[in-house]
């Protein structure tokens, strides 16, 4: 058996709905375990207790740790009867090979069981003095090299020195259900990675100029789409829709608002979309300034097609610091594959700060709530991603 502590960071400033969270967390911990029948993940007073009985390697187990939001650090943890002899022998044999001359150290102990007869500082002296014995090692009391953790409750001791990083965020699952705008560039995959993050559901959509669903459903698309849910195990909806109906209504409209009108015209989409799955909100990867449909005029434009939020979580990212997030995500290579995206179609000399008087001439002229019922019928196919 592998025994892990995990602790939480903001989840434990939820209070009354504290439980909903943890339970969502613990979930979500099953699932990336999915292939360890065994695994027992259960709620330990301030934290959550993970005991994998299957044959995983500690590595494999620790990789899928790391990516569960809602995980600030989790610990491979010894457990031991409360029982300062006990106790005591499982710090000593954590402290072999970890703690050394060359390093410092301290004992941690917290008595979440305050009949357990020794007090907790007591018991730092007691055991810091026979590692001290048994390697030579300095006590550090303010940042050492590593800290030997006791927690005593009443039925039993836990023991680690480890502390490996998780996720952060917040558990997905526990913020409501997103419908987010996908595209076939580097920014949309962020975006979505970070609503993830934030404890929300996805749905994704995207809009497409391939000449048929079939070839869709095999493009780098599918792959992104799975790129930003595989590490968390987790299935979502992908809508695919044609731009083709659009793009023939526009074939003989010259205006520098096409852009502008098409992302407006995708926003009605995705609130039919999203009022259908109920979905709270809208996703996007836009980032002010970063091209001309994304000028503050413009986005302003844009989210007055819809009546529910527009939630933008890389507003005041630069390129080079979504590209950076992109790249730690593992969705960069895939997003700079050659790709015909409708927007960038439309992007021949657009209108930095788009005329409300044009864009209603244009979407009159194209007769948008026809079109938009033409696309939606007879031009959307579902993806479903699933581990």
């Amino acid at each position: 058996m592998q025994t892990y502590i995990v602790h939480f960071g903001e989840l434990g400033l939820k209070g009354r709905n504290r439980v909903f969270f943890i339970r969502q967390l613990a979930e979500n911990i099953r699932a990336a375990l999915h292939d360890a029948q065994e695994t027992e993940v259960t709620p330990f007073h301030s934290h959550v207790l993970v005991k994998v009985f299957a044959d995983l390697s500690a590595e494999v187990i620790e990789a899928r740790l790391s990516k569960v939001f809602g995980i600030a650090y989790f610990a491979p943890t010894v457990i031991t009867p409360a029982d300062f002899e006990a106790i005591s022998q499982a710090a000593l044999r954590l402290a072999e090979g970890v703690v050394t001359s060359a390093t410092t150290f301290k004992v941690d102990t917290t008595r979440g069981d305050k009949q357990f007869p020794i007090f907790s500082q007591d018991m730092d002296r007691e055991i810091g003095a026979r590692i001290v014995a048994q390697t030579g090692a300095p006590v550090k009391l303010k940042n050492p090299d590593v800290t030997v953790n006791i927690q005593i409750y009443e039925d039993a001791a836990y023991c680690f020195v480890r502390r490996l990083p998780g996720a952060g965020g917040l558990p997905v699952g526990v913020s409501g259900r997103v419908l987010t705008l996908f595209s076939g560039g580097i920014d949309s995959p962020v975006a979505a990675h970070m609503m993830l993050k934030r404890g929300c559901t996805l749905d994704l959509l995207h809009f497409h100029l391939l000449p048929n669903a079939e070839l869709a459903r095999v493009s780098k698309i599918v792959d992104m789409a799975r790129a930003v849910l595989a590490p968390h195990y987790l299935a979502a909806p992908l809508y695919l829709i044609s731009a083709a109906p659009f793009e023939a209504a526009m074939a003989d409209i010259n205006t520098r608002a096409a852009t502008v009108v098409f992302r407006r015209f995708i926003m009605r989409a995705a609130e039919r979309l999203a009022l259908h799955r109920k979905a709270l909100a809208l996703v996007t990867g836009e980032s002010i300034g970063q091209v001309a449909s994304q000028t503050l005029p413009n986005i302003n434009l844009i989210s007055q097609a819809t009546t529910l939020p527009i939630l933008r979580p890389l507003i005041g990212y630069d390129k080079a610091e979504i590209v950076a997030a992109a790249q730690e995500i593992g969705t960069y290579d895939l997003s700079i594959q050659p790709y015909k995206d409708p927007c960038s179609i439309h992007a021949r000399n657009p209108a930095t700060w788009a005329s409300p008087e044009e864009v209603q001439r244009v979407e009159d002229e194209i007769d948008v709530p026809t079109l938009l019922e033409t696309t939606l019928r007879d031009y959307m196919d579902e993806v479903w991603i699933e581990f």
